[in-house]
């Protein structure tokens, strides 16, 4: 069978069941695939053809690349040559252990052991070359070359963000067009009983450079954690992110409008950080600094004036919880129980206590009296009325007495306004 078919093989098995990763060898010419998983027994493995030996290895550019990478590592120094060269024979130089795999030989007990269902993965196929085209298709989907999730969400983001500007046309004010289309705005939610927006909001962007932010995160961060979950898994961090994000804001912050995808983007990174741990490579000083790099410059985002902290902690959390789930780590197995329990009764406690926080303030008159009015530029009259009476009873009930005359009040005015600039 080709050799490099044989090589791929492998390299695709160690990367989908022993999450190993590919290591990029910048500056240094070398055919040979590298691999790393600091958690492994072996957290190095190098599949080659070339013809080493115990001599040799020390003399060549592997060792160059060995030493480089092995750095990266705190102690385990261990490294496997996988060799598919015919000539190449088994030796172990120090931490250094070669095995040769030839065709149609039994595979070595130390790679049967070391990998349980390795030689399940290296198999005759009939067209090589169709085999290699296959396999290396997939680990570039792997490998980050395809994000159709990622892609879709990105485009629905656009999408709304144009449908945003082109309903401002008529409602003179962005905003008000964010609100109309779904954007978390508290009196909405607990006075119109319109709890979907605590999920729609996070594919509603007014400003085009926050889109533009947020569409270069998730299509870095959303990209990674599209590799390592399946589609529904995906989602499900996604959309909870957003939720539970805006729960958050529901809870601790005032009567504010809310949009964009960061809480989703905070759960990426919940994720990301538990990928850390499960796969080791916290112990790699050049990921946790990319890592840190990320965490503080969002950090700091959050920070900003009119950006929520509360929406990015609760995504966190819920990425976190979401990461650890949906994880098939051993090292997780023991506490999952534990953490979906305990997130249950955050999600319970926070939901008891949506009733006690129902109070409006500030209350935005004009921004409300815009909602109504645009509604009704729209022909929807039904949906103008529903609101405007919810609005009435929900604060009717804190006290606010007579807003349905104070809100169509404005709305008159406001038509007068615009009639007469038309």
């Amino acid at each position: 069978m080709d050799k490099q078919v044989v090589g791929l093989q492998i390299l695709s098995f160690l990367i989908k069941k022993y999450e190993y990763q590919i290591v990029r060898i910048t500056n240094i010419n070398t055919k040979d695939f590298w691999l790393i998983n600091p958690n492994a027994n072996y957290p190095l493995v190098c599949i080659t053809n070339d013809l080493y030996n115990d001599i040799s290895i020390k003399q060549s550019m592997f060792s160059q690349i060995y030493v480089a990478i092995i750095k990266t590592l705190n102690q385990n120094k261990k490294c496997m040559v996988i060799n598919t060269n015919i000539k190449s024979q088994k030796f172990q130089v120090d931490d250094i252990l070669q095995i040769p795999v030839f065709d149609n030989q039994p595979l070595d007990e130390i790679l049967l052991n070391e990998f349980k269902g390795i030689d399940e993965s290296v198999k005759e196929v009939k067209n090589a070359r169709k085999e290699k085209k296959n396999i290396i298709k997939s680990l570039n989907k792997m490998n980050g070359k395809s994000h159709p999730v990622t892609s879709i969400v990105s485009l629905i983001c656009v999408i709304m963000f144009l449908a945003i500007q082109l309903l401002t046309r008529i409602s003179h004010d962005n905003i008000t067009s964010s609100i109309i289309l779904g954007s978390y705005y508290k009196i909405n939610v607990v006075g119109a009983y319109e709890y979907w927006r605590l999920l729609t909001s996070g594919f509603l962007h007014i400003s085009g450079i926050h889109l533009l932010m947020n569409l270069i995160s998730l299509n870095f961060i959303g990209g990674v954690i599209e590799n390592k979950l399946n589609k529904v898994e995906y989602i499900i961090t996604l959309f909870l992110s957003i939720i539970v994000g805006n729960i958050f804001v529901l809870i601790g912050d005032a009567n504010i409008v809310g949009v964009g995808i960061s809480g989703g983007l905070y759960g990426f990174l919940g994720v990301y950080s538990v990928l850390l741990y499960t796969s080791g490579a916290y112990k790699n000083h050049q990921a946790m600094r990319s890592f840190m790099s990320v965490l503080i410059v969002n950090l700091c985002i959050s920070m900003l004036p009119n950006i929520s902290g509360l929406a990015h902690l609760g995504g966190y959390i819920s990425g976190v919880v979401c990461g650890i789930f949906f994880s098939k780590s051993k090292l997780l197995s023991s506490i999952k129980k534990h953490v979906m329990i305990s997130f249950i009764a955050l999600l319970i406690g926070c939901c008891t206590f949506v009733p006690g926080i129902s109070r409006i303030s500030p209350i935005y008159g004009g921004t409300d009296a815009m909602i109504i009015y645009t509604l009704k530029e729209l022909h929807l009259d039904g949906y103008a009325d529903y609101l405007l009476n919810r609005y009435d009873a929900h604060l009717s009930e804190q006290g606010e007495k007579g807003y349905k005359i104070f809100i169509n009040e404005l709305v008159e005015g406001i038509k007068e306004e615009y009639h007469e600039k038309n």
